[in-house]
């Protein structure tokens, strides 16, 4: 019993022995070998800036990184020096490729910067006309007016705006279009005649005033010809102008009715239009529309017609107005015109004057047009 019990004693010295000389074995190797089983160091971070791959001189004896592929992909390899007991790590391929370079995606060809391409779209351009007239840095009225565009809106509105206050107030064309550089001066105070001359006047003119003032001739009551009609209409300016004390320069328009046969038996009453500008040397004429008369009236006048009337010369005593107004009491002489032949003689006497307007604004100097 005491002998199996100092075997069993002596095995498990022998076991401590043996583990205590393995592990002083085991201790010694590491210590021989601890230089050279340290870890390699970590690999740089992968940079996508460079475009080649960089290598380090490879000294013996020391450990190196090897790549496969460029510094910023794979695993490293590490190489021990000799005698070293660490193992070499098997390469492995990154499955992820190398950066590339925008040089690469470029296409073949000419390079240009960002300005040149975009330079090179075709973009369209506008056309200007050249004929419009450039606009002045003067201020905003001489741009508008150097507008053609813009000066047709304004003319426009304008003409808009004077339409509507006319047709509300009738009186108020007289006010908006009077002034200006025209003045004109008619022998009447008969509104049909003076707002004839006013309306046709301003038309031509833009702006005009004109005022009326009673004159009267030295001709018959009802003048027959052409000369009478001349006549009377020049002797009412003659007497305006001595009467009223009207200056020289003073533009004056005389209207003379009268009646004539153009045709044997075939009468007709026409105005005679006069103006006057002795300032700048203009003298014209016109004629208003013809208006056929019956031939009866005219036998009428005669008839009443003293043969020892003073002023037989010029006409005869009593107008073609009296005549109608007695043959025909609903029509009057104020417009028996109208009654007649269906156009008033204001009517005609505008027409007449836009005529004699028109041939006085070609004469004006330029300066004196509005």
């Amino acid at each position: 019993m005491m002998a199996e019990e100092s075997s069993d004693e002596s095995a498990e010295l022998v076991d401590k022995e043996e583990a205590v000389i393995a592990e002083k074995q085991f201790t010694s190797q590491q210590s021989g070998t601890g230089s050279s089983s340290a870890l390699s160091p970590p690999s740089p971070l992968p940079s996508f800036m460079s475009q080649t791959p960089t290598s380090s001189p490879v000294i013996p004896g020391s450990p190196q990184i090897a790549s496969t592929g460029g510094s910023s992909a794979g695993v490293v390899n590490t190489v021990s020096s000799p005698g070293s007991q660490v193992p070499q790590s098997t390469p492995k391929t990154s499955p992820i490729s190398p950066p590339v370079s925008l040089q690469q995606v470029t296409p073949p060809g000419p390079q240009m910067t960002p300005y040149e391409a975009s330079s090179a779209i075709n973009v369209p351009e506008m056309e200007i006309d050249s004929s419009e007239p450039q606009a002045q840095n003067s201020g905003l009225f001489s741009w508008i007016s150097g507008n053609k565009m813009l000066s047709k809106v304004v003319e426009k509105t304008k003409s808009s705006m004077e339409s509507m206050i006319t047709t509300l107030d009738p009186g108020m064309k007289e006010v908006i279009r009077s002034g200006g550089g025209v003045c004109i001066l008619v022998t009447s105070t008969k509104e049909s005649k003076v707002s004839a001359i006013r309306e046709a006047f301003q038309n031509v003119f833009g702006r005009a005033s004109v005022l009326g003032r009673e004159s009267q001739a030295t001709t018959a009551a009802q003048p027959v010809g052409f000369t009478a009609g001349l006549k009377g209409a020049q002797e009412r300016i003659q007497n305006l102008r001595q009467t009223e004390n009207i200056p020289d320069d003073q533009p004056v328009v005389s209207i003379e009715g009268f009646i004539v046969e153009m045709l044997p038996d075939r009468w007709y009453e026409l105005s005679c239009l006069i103006l006057q500008d002795p300032q700048h040397r203009i003298d014209l004429q016109t004629f208003s529309q013809p208006s056929p008369i019956p031939a009866e009236y005219i036998l009428k006048a005669q008839d009443r017609t003293a043969k020892d009337y003073p002023l037989r010369w010029s006409g005869l005593a009593v107008t073609i107005g009296q005549i109608v107004e007695e043959e025909l009491p609903h029509i009057g002489h104020v417009d028996w015109q109208n009654g007649i032949v269906g156009v008033s003689r204001r009517e005609s006497l505008y027409l007449a004057a836009k005529s004699l307007a028109y041939m006085y604004k070609q004469r004006l100097p330029t300066m004196f047009v509005s």
